[in-house]
């Protein structure tokens, strides 16, 4: 298909004409652009946490993480926190059956304590 000759200048230009005849509009955009959802693949692991330390969820990040899911079925509150030096049980509260869903890389940490005692929490990372 060729462009028609009816068009006049500048609206020609947003119009390209694709190696197989067709014809496109042109774009163009700036910026950062990664993939989200599963795409890659995902793994599932149980953490194991307590009242004393913060834990990494999990310990070794999936790579190429973009989402990640905590599961709590502990019977006991857990909380998260980016921030392993918190010395206090301050965070995000994640009660006993509940879910948190993050849109998150590998490279950023997130972290988890129980209220009480020793407790395993589940963890889905997507890449």
């Amino acid at each position: 298909m060729v462009l028609p000759a009816n068009i006049n200048t500048l609206e020609k230009k947003k119009f390209l004409e694709d190696g197989e005849g067709n014809v496109t509009v042109r774009t163009t955009a700036k910026g950062e652009f990664k993939l989200t959802g599963l795409n890659v693949g995902g793994r599932i692991t149980e953490v194991e946490i307590n009242d004393s330390t913060w834990t990494p969820l999990p310990e070794d990040a999936l790579e190429n993480r973009n989402a990640i899911s905590i599961q709590n079925r502990s019977g006991i509150e857990i909380k998260l926190n980016y921030d392993d030096s918190v010395e206090s049980y301050s965070g995000i509260i994640v009660d006993n059956g509940s879910e948190r869903f993050y849109d998150i890389t590998d490279t950023i940490p997130i972290y988890a304590k129980s209220q009480s005692g020793t407790v395993i929490i589940n963890v889905e990372e997507i890449a």
